[in-house]
Formats: structure tokens, sequence, C-alpha cells
């Protein structure tokens, strides 16, 4: 099949979110099962072009595109992703280029504009959505008819209405074409509505007749929209039944009742993990300075990547030269006092976006009974996100001295180097689309405690780590409790371990996931 691939991340060129690495995963995933793949993305500030080869810029001529009552002006480029077969065109604007991340504000923007604060989405989002949605259409005028692709794959909110722009724009180019439109998370603040009509009208072009079809409430819905033309998809099978249950609006901001209403189906695919971007046994791929086998048991690495870990976690704040590579754009909060017998110590990690979706403020309730019950325990939390969430994990490492770490920032070495040093990773999200924290987590030895909602609940609970039904601090605690009697017990721990570890290279690889479940609901379509 030829795809087309529609995404504003991708791992390697601009990365926010788990977006990104999903965007790579399928993009070489159908390439590698024998599909033609062209993937659009736009040049941000943030874009890096090291991982594209034979770039060539205005590789076509330039379009206009009107939004509201100007033409904007779009340049494409094209590349290959670096070893693979995916052709990737890049959009270019004056206004993806000058922003520093993909979707949010940061601090460098926040000294230029105080009203620009840090971790808050772009004041233009919606136009930056409708001119990337609409230059991925205007691409069609580029190619000929042995060209078209079969499916178009947008990916979550800020893609979603590109079925209804190519039905608007080149309907005659596209009339073969199926449309697919992934939700990764149709949670507050993530689906990126139009306000009302007369804005839904103003960016997109689109009749009210069909806008109309799109509303919430006042607002217009860009899923809403997607499902006008294109079959809807997300991210597990478990969150697809959440926003197909109307008692979960709450949770996606009414979409959910109205998906049921209008009797919208969502297919659920599962999330893949591509092991050959982790491989703890490979320092080159793991980016960890010691390499490990969990599959088979051997776990002495992974104990020499927890001391290293440590070095960085001390109260002297000496630095070593090896240091570097997982320190830079991080700031350190609080230390690490390691008990005398690092055989009784257990060590939790938190690494994510520091947001309340992801249940961190109620980790922050938790820590202190759970560090009475068990003073051996400590706590390594990264990641950057909510500046009120964020000073108030500052404020734990002063209450907890010693128990506490905080790395603010992102660095994707410390990310994997914090997954592979704990014994456990904390998930406890009020809702969760997919979630690779717990996949990465597995990958690396280390025990996924995690709320059961949405895609968390693919943790097979005792056997490939814990789970738990209501999230309070309480019922984190008691997980918390059979998770130490697990850990009193080295073999039945370390047997969870390799267990874990060679299910989710078997079950969960995008291979796997792509040619069982992509490939053959393309084919359907």
């Amino acid at each position: 099949m030829k795809i087309w691939l529609a995404t504003m991340e991708c791992a390697g060129i601009a990365e926010a979110g788990g977006v990104k690495d999903v965007s790579y995963s399928l993009a070489t995933g159908f390439a590698r099962a024998g599909n033609d793949v062209t993937l659009f993305i736009p040049v941000f500030g943030c874009t890096s072009f090291s991982a594209v080869e034979k770039l060539q810029k205005n590789a076509v001529q330039d379009v206009s595109i009107p939004i509201g009552e100007k033409d904007e002006k779009i340049s494409y480029s094209t590349a290959l992703l670096s070893g693979t077969a995916v052709r990737v065109v890049f959009v270019h604007h004056p206004s993806f280029q000058n922003k520093r991340a993909v979707y949010v504000y940061t601090e460098e923007d926040q000294k230029e504009n105080p009203n620009h604060v840090r971790g808050t989405g772009h004041d233009d989002s919606l136009f930056l959505d409708a001119l990337f949605s609409k230059a991925v259409c205007e691409y069609a005028r580029f190619i000929t008819a042995p060209e078209i692709p079969d499916v178009i794959h947008c990916q979550d909110a800020s893609t979603a209405i590109i079925p209804c722009y190519a039905q608007k724009l080149r309907k005659d180019f596209f009339k073969e074409t199926k449309y697919v439109v992934t939700i990764h998370n149709a949670g507050p603040a993530y689906h990126h509505f139009f306000q009302n009509l007369d804005q839904a009208l103003y960016y997109t072009g689109l009749d009210y007749s069909i806008l109309n079809q799109a509303l919430n409430n006042f607002r217009v819905e860009p899923f809403l929209l997607a499902a006008i033309f294109a079959r809807i998809t997300t991210v597990s099978t478990y969150y697809a039944e959440e926003l197909m249950n109307p008692d979960n609006s709450k949770n996606t901001d009414g979409l959910s009742l109205l998906f049921h209403e209008k009797n919208i189906h969502i297919t659920g695919i599962t999330n893949g993990i591509d092991y050959r971007l982790y491989r703890p046994e490979q320092k080159s791929v793991s980016m960890l300075p010691f390499a490990y086998k969990p599959r088979i048991g051997r776990l002495s690495g992974k104990k020499r990547n927890r001391r290293f870990f440590l070095k960085l976690c001390r109260k002297s704040r000496a630095t070593f030269s090896s240091a570097r590579a997982y320190t830079e754009n991080v700031q350190r909060y609080g230390w690490i006092d390691v008990p005398r017998n690092q055989k009784q110590a257990v060590f939790f990690m938190y690494h994510g976006r520091i947001v309340w979706q992801k249940g961190i403020t109620l980790l922050l309730e938790a820590i202190g009974p759970i560090i009475s019950k068990y003073p051996d325990a400590r706590f390594f939390i990264a990641g950057q996100g909510d500046p009120d969430i964020e000073n108030k994990i500052k404020h734990i490492t002063e209450r907890f001295d010693g128990k506490v770490v905080f790395f603010n920032g992102y660095n994707n070495p410390l990310s994997h180097l914090v997954a592979a040093a704990a014994d456990f990773a904390v998930l406890p999200s009020f809702f969760e689309p997919c979630c690779l924290e717990d996949f990465i987590a597995q990958i690396f030895g280390t025990i996924p405690i995690a709320h059961s909602t949405g895609g968390l609940k693919k943790i097979l609970d005792a056997k490939s780590g814990f789970l738990y039904m209501h999230n309070t601090p309480e019922s984190l605690e008691r997980s918390i409790d059979r998770a130490m009697r697990l850990f009193s017990n080295k073999n039945k721990l370390k047997d969870m371990i390799v267990w874990t570890a060679n299910y989710i290279h078997k079950i969960y690889s995008w291979d796997y996931v792509i040619e069982q479940n992509y490939l053959k609901f393309f084919k359907k379509l």
C-alpha cells in the first residue's frame, strides 16, 4: 500500500511526547512490511535533521494556502529517514520555525514574553493545525496518479481535520483514498477544539453543514470532524472502550458522550514498543553506562547502572566527565542518601510529563506514608510540565531531604538511566490512553505499579506488574505493600523481571502490532 503518515512530531526529528515514538515506529514498520511510506511533518525551531539523509530543500514549488483573510506561503523539503525507505516531506512556514518546542512555550519564550508561560500551549495552535493539515493535502499538486495514497494516517487532534480538507480541497484526487485518525489523547486540553462555529469557519474554511456535525455544546471538535470521513482508532483497546463509554465524559471533556450518541465506533490498537531503540544489552543503543540482559536474568549491569545514577544524586554535586551526557538540559533538586545496606534499599521512579493527568500529585501525597513505613525507600522523579506541580515536587525534595531527587527537564539518556536504576516504576495516571513508560520500565527490568486505567490495563497484575483499582494515595500505598512483599523474595522478583521482559518483547513488538493489527485494518478499509 501507499501510506501517508501525518504527524507534528517524530523521534529524531521533533520530539515532545509519546506520539514521536509511535510516529517513527509506524513509519519505519510500515516500510519494513513492504509499503510505500511518506511521512509529513512541520519544521519547528527545535527540528533536527540529523536523523534524515538526502535532504532536498525547496523540493517543489511553494504553495499559497488561504487561512482566514490571508494567504500563507508554504514551502516543502524532502528527505529519507536515515537507514530506511521512508520518505519525509518537511513543511516550512515561519510560524512553525519560530517555535522552540512542538506544542508548548519554553523557558526562553517566557523570558522574551511573560504571557508565553512555560509549559502552556501555543496561542496560535489552531492556526498551526490548520496550516499543516492544508499543506499535507496541497502536496497532492506535486504527485502523479500512481502515487496517490491508499491510506492517509493522521496522528492525534493536530492532524484530525486532514480528511475534511482532502474531501474539500482535493476530492477528485483523493477519491479512492481511505483515512484513519488515531486519537492519542482525548483528555481536556489535548483535543484542540474550536471555541465556536465562527472560529472554526475562520481557520478551516469548511461549510457550516460540516462544522455543525462536530459540535460539543458551542465548541467544534476536530475528532468529530474526522469521524465524518475517517475511521477512528486509538492507542489501546481499553482506551477505546473508555472513549465510547458515555460515563467517561469528565476525562474526555464531553467527547465520550458524543461518540456514544453519534454511534461513532473507535477501534483500539494497542501501541507497540520498538525494542531496537532500547536494548539494555547494547550500550550504544540504550545509552546506559553498563549493559545487562533482563531477558535471561543477567542483572549485574542493572546494579552498576544504579550505582552510577546514585553518583549523579550525591549531595556534594560532585561532577565527573561521564555524567555530562545525563545532566544536560536538566536541573537537579534534592539528593539521595543511600542506606548503608543497599540490599535493603528499594528505589521507586516516576518519569514522564509533570501534569495532572499523570497522577504525580497523588504520588507526592503517598511519599510521606511510604517512607514512614519503609525508611529505606528512595524516589527518583524526572520530567517537566506544569510549573505549579514542578514546584510541589521541589518542596517534597526539601521535606524529605536525602530521600527524593527531582531531575527537572528532559534528557533522553537520563530517562533510560532512571528507568534502569529503579526497582519499581510508579504510574498513578488518572487516565492513560496507552503509556509507553510501563513498556520501557519492563524492558529495563523494572516492575511497574500502576492505576488500572486505559492502556495501563495491559499490565498483567502480579505477572508483569501491579495494578490497583481506586486512584487514591491509600490504594497506591497498598499496591506498594504488595510490591514490597515481592521485593523481599529476590528469586521471585527476578523471575517476574525475566518473564515480563520476554513477554513484552514478543507480544508488543511494533512489527507484530503492525502486521497483525494495523495492516489488516487498513486492508479491510
